[in-house]
């Protein structure tokens, strides 16, 4: 039995002496034992590493499979025919974008939406009555488009006058889009007003239809007067006194109306949007005095104008500038154009920011272009018209009642030049014209440094306008015809050769027949890249 040791005694031991030897033969036992222990036993083996336990595969949850759509659709607007909604339902959340196309109106895709699974996706920049194919896209994970869904749809016609009128076209502009607006003088003496933007051949691709009844405070109806595109796509207008300054969105949902109250000096002919909000535009207002003097009533009551400044932050209006305080209205010789039915006799029909900061305004009937200082203070300088601070070496380079007067970044002048009521010893006749005017503030003298008149050429005597574009070229609106019928109106681009690069005419038989009045248009202005973020894939082209 190992690990146990047994002695024998050799003598009987007494029984006094038995516990001492039970306790002698215990601890023997011990001591046996524990000698086995040390002596007779195999040493310890090292000990057995610890089995990991086996490893178990992660579970993964499976991506859920990309949205899908489930419905597409698109309507054209029951209340523009030129813009169209897409509905387009997702397998789950999802963004989308569309592209649409045709032949010849070119092909475009929209803004990538929200995450959604509904989505109604505005498309516009659509050619009045053309076909379309669209795909609707989704995005991945990897940020690219999946078109699994196409469909078509056809675009609407324009309403009124835009349906019925003919254009001509020519050229290519320069520009994606052109603003432009139409004003409409219908045989019941209705009047119809659009601003419309063109695209780069001419066609509308947008149209919005301003209100109608509208007169200024000397109660003539006029045109859309003054038209800027906000950094967010939204467009302002002014529309006269009763319409004030008017904020859209491109789908024609009105955001902000600026009207001025009944002392404010009321808004007219043009305005600029300041970076800070504030609005400064051309004000009027009537002024009562005694012309007796001048062979006229001891009441007599004229037009002045003024600058307003509106700050949408306080709702409050700021004539910042009065003409009253720069010219004598007793004065017969600082009244150019003055009618005394109509005693209008200032007409500041174009404000624009200079580029020093200051601002450079046309004032038709004194035939004058002013310098207007950036606080508004004081008259720079005045060209042509009453105490003119400049000459004209060439009597033929001087303008007649002007619109829309700009300074280039090299100092010199943009206009259009009217040419209305010309004198005789000063002109070819009657015809308008672009002109560019360089100013020499040594000489003090004026002179031409590029006109372009088109051919055949047309006279517009009121209205219409001039602007540079950034590549160079002028775009120009001739926007009145003397003869409706037989003369058209025309939005011409022209490079600093003076060559036409792009012409769009306008007319309508069905108005001349009726002895209606129109197509006008006030001006033609460079337009965005975009009207709703839409990006333009492939560019229109002309039928062939």
């Amino acid at each position: 039995m190992n690990g146990i040791v047994f002695f024998r005694l050799a003598a009987p031991i007494s029984p006094l002496a038995r516990p001492i030897r039970a306790r002698t033969i215990l601890a023997a036992a011990v001591i046996a034992a524990l000698s086995a222990a040390c002596f007779d036993s195999e040493p310890p083996s090292e000990p057995t590493p610890a089995i990991p336990p086996a490893k178990t595969a992660p579970t993964s949850t499976p991506e859920p499979p990309a949205p899908s759509p489930l419905s597409h659709s698109v309507e054209v607007s029951e209340d523009n025919g030129q813009t169209a909604f897409a509905r387009v339902t997702l397998s789950a959340p999802g963004r989308v974008a569309v592209e649409y196309e045709n032949e010849f109106a070119g092909k475009f895709r929209t803004a990538l939406s929200d995450i959604a699974v509904e989505h109604v996706i505005p498309i516009v920049r659509l050619r009045a009555g053309a076909a379309y194919e669209y795909a609707v896209g989704v995005e991945r994970r990897d940020g690219a488009l999946s078109y699994e869904a196409r469909g078509e749809f056809a675009a609407g016609e324009p309403p009124g006058a835009l349906s019925t009128m003919r254009r001509k076209m020519s050229g290519e502009s320069s520009l994606d889009l052109i603003i432009a607006d139409y004003l409409v003088r219908k045989a019941d003496d209705g009047w119809e007003r659009y601003i419309v933007m063109l695209d780069a051949l001419g066609h509308i691709v947008w149209n919005y239809e301003a209100v109608t009844e509208v007169k200024t405070g000397d109660g003539v109806q006029v045109a859309v007067q003054g038209v800027h595109i906000k950094p967010n796509g939204n467009i302002m207008y002014l529309g006269g006194v009763e319409d004030g300054i008017r904020e859209i969105t491109p789908l024609g949902e009105l955001v902000n109306e600026i009207v001025s109250g009944e002392d404010d000096d009321w808004p007219h002919h043009d305005f600029i949007p300041l970076d800070d909000g504030r609005i400064v535009y051309p004000g009027r207002y009537s002024y009562t005095f005694d012309d007796s003097a001048n062979g006229g009533s001891a009441e007599t009551t004229a037009s002045v104008d003024s600058i307003v400044v509106y700050d949408p932050r306080s709702g409050g209006f700021e004539r910042v500038w009065d003409g009253l305080d720069f010219w004598n209205i007793r004065d017969p010789a600082q009244r150019d154009q003055w009618n005394p039915d109509n005693p209008n006799w200032m007409h500041l029909n174009s404000l624009a920011a200079a580029p020093d900061g200051g601002y450079i305004a046309a004032v038709r009937n004194r035939n004058q272009i002013i310098s207007v200082s950036p606080d508004f203070s004081a008259v720079r300088w005045q060209l042509s018209g009453p105490d003119s601070d400049f000459d004209f070496p060439d009597p033929t380079d001087r303008f007649n009642l002007p619109h829309t007067a700009t300074q280039l970044p090299n100092g010199n002048l943009l206009l259009f030049d009217n040419r209305a009521a010309l004198p005789d010893e000063e002109g070819e006749g009657e015809y308008s014209r672009a002109l560019e005017l360089r100013l020499d503030f040594d000489a003090k003298t004026a002179v031409k440094a590029w006109e372009f008149s088109p051919n055949p050429r047309i006279h517009s005597r009121v209205i219409s306008g001039a602007f540079r574009l950034d590549n160079g070229n002028t775009l120009i609106n001739f926007g009145f015809s003397e003869d409706f019928a037989a003369i058209p109106i025309a939005i011409v681009e022209a490079d600093a050769q003076g060559r036409e690069t792009f012409r769009l005419e306008t007319i309508d038989p069905q108005l001349a027949a009726a002895s209606a009045m129109g197509p006008m248009r006030y001006r033609a202005y460079p337009g965005p890249k975009s009207i709703m973020g839409e990006t333009m894939l492939r560019a229109p082209k002309s039928a062939p």
